[in-house]
């Protein structure tokens, strides 16, 4: 009886010895898989690996990696991509490559087709499956990162913050708001996006790409308050305020109050009128305050 008492307890012993090593494995066992996953992406990063694969990589574990990596995952590519982007920059723009792409509509270049120069096909080929886009302003063709692709890929699996910021980028990439020095976007949705991104640098002030939603915040404002040289504000003529300009300002002051936005554009308007709507030196030291300033 002793003997079967002993060996009962030397069984139990060994099953909560058991239990416990499992619930140790269990409590530690999610954060070693991350950090490995995340070494291994760091690997790809540090050996140079196409943007192609840093994209399948965060594709493939992206319903395992947590929210937190998940973010640092995207934002490690996006560096990437745009540092990588000035590789592509210097071969498209090279006389080889620049000259006889200049002769190719659009739509053939954008689908590779009727592309004779296999350089050319090649160097689009590669660029487009690394994550990269073709675009075209003031008769040049550039290639710029694919926002919106990255949104539709990782957007759903990142934290707001990651998220904004590719809708941001995404919007920009989709319709430029300028070419040619010209606005291609109404005033009324260019307001909409200063808003947008005054709304995101208030909320994520500290995100590591900020500087960047910062840079376009202050180009779309500049455009918003002065216009472009092909779509001024005052016109060249009788150096007055154009209405479409001032309809606007209107509609944003009523659409978006309490913004900062509504705020410098009430203060604009009287400045304007009290100059009767033509061009001033107070009216561009103000312009430049509000651009530097924001």
């Amino acid at each position: 009886m002793k003997k079967v008492l002993v060996g009962i307890f030397i069984l139990a012993l060994l099953v909560l010895a058991g239990c416990g090593k499992t619930d140790t494995a269990n409590d530690k066992g999610v954060k070693p898989e991350q950090e490995e996953l995340m070494n291994q992406y760091q690997v790809l990063i540090n050996e140079n690996k196409p943007v192609r694969e840093l994209t399948s990589f965060i594709v493939s574990n992206e319903t395992i990696l947590s929210r937190e990596n998940m973010d640092k995952a995207v934002i490690d590519l996006i560096e990437v991509a745009q540092t990588r982007l000035k590789d592509y920059e210097d071969k498209i723009f090279s006389p080889e490559i620049n000259i006889p792409l200049n002769n190719y509509k659009y739509e053939d270049l954008a689908q590779l087709q009727n592309i004779k120069e296999e350089d050319i096909k090649n160097l689009l080929q590669e660029a487009f499956n690394n994550g990269y886009k073709l675009a075209a302003s003031e008769g040049m063709y550039y290639l710029e990162i694919d926002y919106d692709k990255m949104l539709k890929d990782f957007g759903g699996h990142t934290s707001d913050e990651v998220a904004g910021f590719l809708e941001i980028m995404a919007a920009e990439g989709d319709k430029h708001f300028a070419s040619d020095a010209a606005l291609t976007i109404s005033l009324d949705e260019l307001a909409n996006r200063i808003v947008k991104t005054e709304k995101y640098i208030e909320t994520y002030p500290d995100f590591a790409l900020s500087q960047q939603v910062k840079q376009f915040h202050s180009w779309y404002l500049k455009a918003y308050l002065l216009g472009l040289n092909n779509t001024p504000l005052f016109d060249y003529q009788t150096e007055k305020a154009k209405d479409k300009f001032l309809e606007s300002y209107e509609t944003t002051i009523n659409s978006q109050k309490g913004t900062k936005l509504a705020g410098i554009m009430e203060e604009y308007l009287a400045l304007l009128k009290k100059y009767d709507y033509a061009r001033s030196d107070e009216i561009m030291v103000f312009t430049d305050r509000m651009t530097a300033e924001n």
